[in-house]
């Protein structure tokens, strides 16, 4: 059984940053690379310019491509990522792979919002900008226990803000908050009560005085 796949609202905001540059920037590249393939200028203004420079036409292309490619990650990764509440874990889907938090490590899940969790003189220089936009969000916090593996590793393939301020917990914003609390609590007492096995039946003694 699997709960709803829940997006990770903050990709979205991450990723959207400086976005727009990379493809202008891979456009003018590309024009460049045009201009000189199939000149639209005078060809001896362009000898003066490109000839101390032997290939710069195919390093204007290959960069081309990789920022058209870096524009391409931004557009589409936020939609590859969600968290997703399962049987036996919680699933947080990353750009490129899933990372597994299984309910014994979860202590507590709380409801928060960004501009608490992260108030003005905790944030970072860089979060500032982006945290601002959204300080009124809800949020959840999940209070843990222990990381499934290296904390190095996952900041690698995690926003920072996505770890909350102490480094012991994950907040998640997500369009419904209040449904995936629910499902984080449903899933976790699933999971333990499993894990307890079943319940011993009741003696003899015991049914006849109820």
């Amino acid at each position: 059984m699997k709960g709803k796949r829940h997006p990770l609202l903050i990709y979205r905001q991450v990723h959207r940053q400086r976005r727009t540059l990379f493809l202008l920037a891979a456009l003018i590249l590309l024009g460049l690379y045009v201009a000189i393939v199939w000149p639209v200028f005078d060809p001896a203004l362009l000898a003066t310019v490109w000839n101390a420079l032997p290939n710069y036409d195919i390093m204007l292309l290959v960069l081309s491509i990789l920022f058209f490619l870096v524009f391409l990650y931004k557009l589409v990764a936020p939609r590859l990522t969600y968290v997703q509440c399962t049987d036996k874990n919680v699933r947080i889907q990353t750009p490129f792979f899933p990372v597994f938090l299984s309910y014994r490590r979860i202590v507590d899940t709380r409801p928060h919002q960004w501009g608490r969790v992260y108030p003005p003189e905790k944030r970072a220089r860089r979060q500032r900008r982006m945290l601002e936009q959204i300080a009124g969000g809800e949020v959840i916090v999940l209070d843990l226990k222990g990381w499934p593996m290296p904390l190095g590793w996952l900041k690698l393939w995690i926003p920072d803000v996505m770890f909350s301020p102490d480094g012991a917990g994950l907040v998640l914003w997500v369009t419904d908050w209040m449904a995936l609390n629910r499902e984080l609590r449903d899933f976790r007492d699933r999971r333990r009560d499993a894990l307890a096995g079943p319940k011993p039946a009741a003696s003899v003694y015991s049914r006849v005085r109820k």
